[in-house]
């Protein structure tokens, strides 16, 4: 197979397997949540502890428990 098969070939993979994670999430209830920083960023975002979704901003009472490391 040449490089664009290849390249072709992980693309699809790459479709399939976030099209599992989408309904991976899609189906979680998201009851245990952390923050972090967002890649290279100073912004804080809310994520799912059991499938890792994005869930957006943070409220102000969590953000600040979270800047003041307790």
């Amino acid at each position: 197979m040449d490089k664009t098969g290849k390249v072709k070939s992980l693309n699809d993979q790459i479709k399939e397997l976030e099209k599992i994670r989408e309904e991976i999430q899609t189906e979680c209830k998201h009851k245990n949540t952390y923050l972090k920083f967002t890649n290279g960023t100073s912004k804080v975002k809310e994520f799912c502890c059991e499938c890792e979704k994005e869930l957006g901003y943070p409220e102000n009472k969590k953000l600040d428990l979270f800047l003041s490391g307790k």
